[in-house]
């Protein structure tokens, strides 16, 4: 029997809701850096970040969702509490190593970063260590679906991260102080996390996990690993294949046409997070076609119109300083569209209990991106950069999508990709030829374009009333009174 898909509606609404107001804060927070520093300050502070994010693979990709995975799947409380401390516990340890290393490289020359950087080394190491314990945290209340909690620390760590960055660049700290904040957030988060999961006494348990948690960790870190790879490995090709003299403003530019390439990214992180415990713990068809469904439908749009109007879209968000980006953030919009779809069936997998799929398809797709950067930044710059990354972004595509109907999660139906396919057209197409030379048309263009290609997918049976149905549950609306206004 099909689960009733009220709760996974209601639940994803609500990290719909947060995934808008932390997308606020980061948005407002690498706008306002990008406006407040200088392209070349940008840069270094966009290197700092890459370099965080890569390394907070180590304690974000493995055991944070293996503790969202296996509590939500229920059983026995002294089962969730060895869960939760085993993973505790090896969060912690694998951050100090990390942190040892990467602070060895550097000191070592073998970050070929010069002493500008060590206050940002420092920050990362300190970072690392509170967002490996606050990382296990939040995800127990996710595995516990307690979303609205789940959501407060989401929404409390990006703020404290907003919060901390512009007061100390205001006092001229400059890229020093807006990295700072990717500490503050951490250390919020990770107090809120200890206290919102009072009543799971994890402490009380005796022994620790079984075996069956670490060997289902190993293949989610590396799936989740090659994600976050594919997302950053450009921004650092930016910064060390290009010339020296050049190099941080460069990758200030690529930086700005990232953030906003960037943005269905968030949007379907925030559909995953409410749905990979429901997956998870159902492991149904209905739940994983539905999650790719909206991934595609209406998430990828979004990357059409940051394709097809990259310069409107540059000069509604940044200064004119970073006009520059327009043509990479044209391409990288699509690669990053297509990551959209890997993330979803990354999710779906992992969920499902098939971690390796990613792990190995993602490696290879790792593999592409890296040889097209070192080929094609030194001679193309950014825009090489972007063509790497939408390269290495369709084979992950391919070869998920390829395993995910070879396995009948899902039946390929030719003429709803037609339909889907004229639908990106005409959202395009009107897009483009619509007037948005100046800030207010630009917005007017993407109100106009998204009713049209909203009305395009009724027309056509796209979506159908079942689905405003399901998505319009999460409001505990009679959806009989509805229809009978409609």
């Amino acid at each position: 029997m099909i689960p009733d898909l009220q709760n996974p509606s209601r639940d994803t609404l609500l990290m719909l809701l947060v995934f808008f107001i932390g997308a606020v804060f980061n948005y407002v927070y690498n706008i306002a850096m990008g406006w407040m520093l200088s392209p070349a300050q940008y840069g270094i502070l966009g290197v700092a970040i890459s370099f965080l994010l890569i390394l907070s693979l180590f304690i974000t990709a493995a055991f944070p969702l293996t503790v969202a995975k296996f509590l939500s799947e229920g059983g026995d409380d002294s089962i969730k509490h060895r869960v939760f401390k085993s993973s505790l516990t090896g969060n912690l340890f694998i951050a100090l190593i990390v942190s040892f290393f990467f602070y060895a490289s550097y000191a070592s020359g073998l970050l070929r970063l010069d002493s500008t950087y060590l206050p940002f080394i420092l920050l990362i190491v300190l970072a690392l260590i509170f967002s490996s314990a606050g990382g296990v945290y939040a995800s127990a209340l996710q595995g516990m679906f307690r979303f609205k909690k789940y959501g407060l620390i989401n929404i409390i760590t990006t703020f404290a991260k907003l919060f901390s960055a512009v007061l100390l660049v205001m006092f001229g700290l400059g890229a020093v102080g807006a990295f700072f904040g990717m500490v503050a957030g951490p250390i919020a988060g990770l107090l809120l996390g200890v206290l919102l999961t009072s009543d799971f006494k994890f402490w009380k348990a005796k022994g620790w996990a079984s075996r069956s948690m670490y060997t289902f960790a190993l293949p989610m870190f590396f799936g989740m690993f090659f994600m976050t790879l594919l997302t950053n490995l450009d921004i650092l090709g930016v910064k060390f294949l290009s010339e020296s003299a050049s190099s941080d403003t460069l990758t200030g530019y690529y930086r700005s046409a990232h953030i906003l390439a960037e943005l269905p990214v968030f949007v379907v992180g925030a559909l995953m997070g409410a749905m990979f415990p429901y997956i998870s713990r159902y492991s149904s068809s209905n739940y994983s076609n539905k999650t790719l469904k909206y991934t595609v439908l209406m998430i990828c749009p979004l990357s059409i119109i940051l394709f097809v109007i990259p310069s409107s879209m540059v000069a509604l968000v940044f200064p004119d300083s970073y006009a520059a980006a327009a043509d990479a953030l044209g391409v990288l919009a699509l690669g990053l569209g297509l990551f959209v779809i890997i993330t979803a069936l990354s999710g779906i997998f992992q969920a499902m209990r098939h971690p390796r799929v990613p792990a190995i398809i993602l490696t290879f797709s790792t593999l592409i991106e890296v040889i097209a950067l070192i080929f094609l930044v030194p001679d193309y710059g950014i825009l090489g950069a972007a063509v790497s990354t939408t390269i290495a972004c369709a084979a992950g595509v391919l070869g998920l999508g390829g395993v995910y109907l070879k396995n009948g999660f899902f039946r390929f139906d030719c003429i709803n990709t037609i339909k889907t396919l004229l639908g990106f057209v005409l959202l395009g197409v009107f897009a483009y030829i619509f007037p948005h030379n100046t800030r207010f048309l630009t917005v007017l263009d993407l109100l106009l374009s998204a009713g049209l290609y909203v009305s395009f997918l009724f027309i056509f049976g796209l979506l159908n009333k079942d689905d405003v149905s399901m998505i319009l549950s999460g409001f505990n609306l009679d959806k009989r009174k509805l229809w009978r206004k409609t």
